[in-house]
């Protein structure tokens, strides 16, 4: 039998430029062949899929119509750890097809984005910026709406890998630190070391300056941040997304900034990606907003295709998955 018989084919699900494929070219293993996508059409897409034995999955969703379509995959490996809205996990276990998660480098390239959040929303520094391009000099026009992070208090809701990672980022600030998670309670060591301790919902609301979210998509997370919730927000708080755009319900937050009950808000995501055009958005000044790129840097994106190719070798090799989800 030919090597060429005998190798592999990982398709990249999701489409990118040359240059991110130039990134991960040369960590295929031996005996693999990386399969991509020139255009990012579906008629390309499901042709690749035909030939595919393993799939490694970015931020194109893999719905059932696509596992059906690949009939030789045996494997999926997911790009980083944010499964719940991006892979049809009954699809998958009616397969019986194994799904890995990816944590290298999301947790630091995510905290360090929300700290940059952090600091461009309190400094409104998107509208600065775009003032001073225009011309206008704003230096004491801002100063009656802008706040340092020194000294407030931040609430994390979710204290995983990623909530843990912002904790940490955040203790040269001297903030007071709250954390709200029902499944997460860190050991009181933990707590003293990081400056946070365990509260309820409602009160790191109530009590929060600013409130950053590190939680995944679920029922019981969706929309979790609402009219109700926004309410209950500190007058003038500051709200950081960077986990998933429906954690938020996005005309109750655009009530609130546009009221001035909140003073602002930093979002890398969105409940609908991308945001159709118009979105309400766009027109407030004291919004920051990137395209859902926390943790899509080249150096996490190396950690990761290094994780990722290994693990993927290793099944095929026979051995046991790293960081496999039990579907």
């Amino acid at each position: 039998m030919s090597e060429a018989a005998n190798t592999q084919k990982i398709l990249y699900f999701s489409h990118g430029p040359e240059a991110l494929y130039d990134i991960l070219r040369p960590l295929v293993p031996a005996g693999f062949e990386l399969l991509t996508l020139a255009t990012g059409e579906d008629a390309e897409r499901y042709a690749l899929l035909a030939q595919a034995d393993a799939l490694l999955v970015g931020g194109h969703r893999l719905h059932g119509d696509y596992i059906a379509a690949a009939p030789r995959c045996k494997l999926v490996q997911l790009q980083g750890v944010g499964y719940h809205d991006l892979i049809d996990t009954v699809a998958l276990k009616a397969r019986g097809i194994p799904l890995a998660i990816d944590p290298a480098g999301t947790a630091e390239g995510v905290s360090e984005h929300a700290l940059m959040l952090m600091l461009a929303v309190t400094r409104h520094l998107a509208h600065a910026d775009a003032e001073l391009r225009q011309g206008r000099f704003e230096s004491n026009a801002l100063r009656p709406i802008s706040r340092q992070i020194r000294g407030k208090t931040v609430g994390i809701v979710g204290m995983g890998r990623i909530g843990k990672a912002v904790a940490g980022l955040l203790q040269p600030f001297d903030v007071r630190g709250l954390y709200c998670d029902p499944y997460v309670a860190l050991s009181p060591h933990l707590e003293s070391e990081l400056g946070f301790h365990r509260v309820g919902l409602d009160t790191l609301l109530a009590e929060s300056d600013i409130v950053t979210l590190h939680v995944p998509i679920t029922d019981e997370t969706r929309h979790m941040i609402n009219t109700q919730t926004l309410a209950r927000m500190k007058p003038h708080a500051f709200l950081v997304n960077t986990s998933r755009g429906p954690v938020v319900d996005q005309a109750a937050l655009v009530s609130a900034l546009t009221s001035g009950r909140l003073l602002g808000a930093g979002l890398d995501v969105f409940e609908r990606e991308p945001p159709e055009p118009g979105n309400p958005l766009f027109a407030l000044r004291n919004v920051v907003l990137t395209p859902h790129m926390a943790a899509g840097t080249s150096d996490a994106l190396l950690v990761k295709m290094q994780f990722a190719f290994a693990n993927i070798a290793r099944f095929f090799r026979g051995e046991g998955l790293e960081e496999e989800i039990k579907l």
